[in-house]
């Protein structure tokens, strides 16, 4: 196989140190990032794909960039039952039908195995192609019990983990492990009197070893993608984010500023409130792209929500169908008298309790008893 000396190294002398540009190396290593990988929805595939050259470095606008980019973390979040994991079986179905490995670890939900054979079945026949007889068998399962054993396997990777023939890792769900280890912070503070702990810098320190698991899990899958030209795909639960916003708003579990700089790509599923007079409305989701090519969408666009229906096959998008209602931003009111902002204890709930997470500015929700695996 021939290889491209992006960085020059072979006119240089043997057994020298060599330094080259930050940029060069960038382009270097993006330079080996070839395709993509279809989520099975062509609205959805042209929706993350970058508008232009300049967002991907080393990329030209005829390379085949449709789908989840290789080489990159790209997120799916949303509440439960909402779609999730069956876009996310779309996205294994496209990579395993190309003849890729792909390598799918689940944290609680078991893998859908009949219906993936299903999927890859009635989407065999229907395309035919150079598949092997039996794409299922390049799927690689892992199942996380704990979040140690996830963390293990991921920063303390095996040998000959992941494959070099590898193209696609999919966690469902990476937020899944989090709450039995790190509760909300109402059952943590709970819990301090029953500890002895009284010391202010270790009570700090058990306050922010969530968001220091988080980066550090954020970095190693950006690594991951990174040197071996994979297409991660992590499934994230949600929670309510009160602090900030003009209404509770349903945001990743997984959050904090390392974390949103390891992903790539954000897609949100949901369903919402359609027309009254829509009358075949009952199964339509929407995938909402909410990050591309590393940047936050601030404005939200028709062309950004794709509506589509979860069948036998898989996902299907839908060309004509009225977007969702989406409510106008109210401003915050910043001048709000204390009498009006104070009430009692017992009448605040656990969810809208924000003290641990000023930082991020997030709330944590007791949701280790929802089940992600319809969605």
């Amino acid at each position: 196989m021939n290889q491209q000396d992006y960085l020059g190294l072979s006119t240089q002398e043997p057994n020298r140190v060599v330094s080259f540009p930050a940029s060069q190396s960038l382009h270097a290593s993006a330079a080996s990032v070839s395709d993509a990988i279809s989520t099975g929805i062509p609205q959805l595939d042209e929706a993350i794909r970058p508008p232009s050259p300049g967002d991907v470095p080393g990329r030209t606008r005829e390379m085949d960039s449709n789908g989840v980019l290789c080489g990159h973390v790209t997120e799916i979040f949303g509440p439960p039952g909402a779609g999730k994991t069956s876009l996310a079986l779309s996205i294994a179905t496209s990579a395993l039908r190309n003849g890729d490995k792909v390598i799918w670890i689940d944290t609680g939900s078991p893998l859908p195995k009949v219906r993936l054979a299903s999927m890859l079945k009635i989407s065999s026949d229907a395309t035919p192609s150079d598949t092997p007889e039996d794409p299922i068998r390049n799927l690689i399962y892992f199942h996380a019990k704990s979040l140690p054993h996830l963390l293990a396997l991921l920063i303390r990777p095996p040998k000959g983990f992941p494959p070099e023939d590898a193209k696609l890792l999919v966690i469902d769900s990476v937020s899944g492990l989090f709450p039995s280890y790190f509760p909300n912070p109402s059952e943590f503070k709970s819990r301090l009197p029953q500890s002895g702990i009284t010391d202010k810098t270790q009570i700090q320190w058990l306050m922010n070893r969530k968001w220091n698991v988080t980066s550090d899990l954020g970095n190693q899958l950006v690594k991951l993608a990174a040197t071996h030209c994979l297409a991660i795909l992590v499934v994230n639960q949600t929670h309510t984010r009160i602090k900030g916003q003009p209404r509770a708003t349903l945001c990743p579990a997984l959050a904090g500023g390392t974390w949103e700089n390891s992903v790539h790509t954000r897609v949100a599923i949901f369903r919402d409130f359609l027309p009254e007079d829509e009358g075949n409305s009952k199964g339509i989701r929407f995938a909402e792209v909410m990050k591309r090519a590393g940047k936050s969408l601030s404005l939200r666009l028709d062309e950004n929500i794709v509506p589509f229906k979860i069948e036998m096959d898989g996902v299907r998008g839908i060309e004509k169908t009225p977007p969702p209602i989406i409510l106008p931003q109210e401003p915050i009111e910043k001048n709000i008298s204390a009498s009006q902002r104070k009430r009692k204890v017992d009448e605040i709930a656990d969810s809208q309790d924000e003290d641990s997470d000023e930082e991020f500015g997030w709330v944590e929700g007791n949701d280790a008893g929802f089940s992600d695996g319809a969605g």
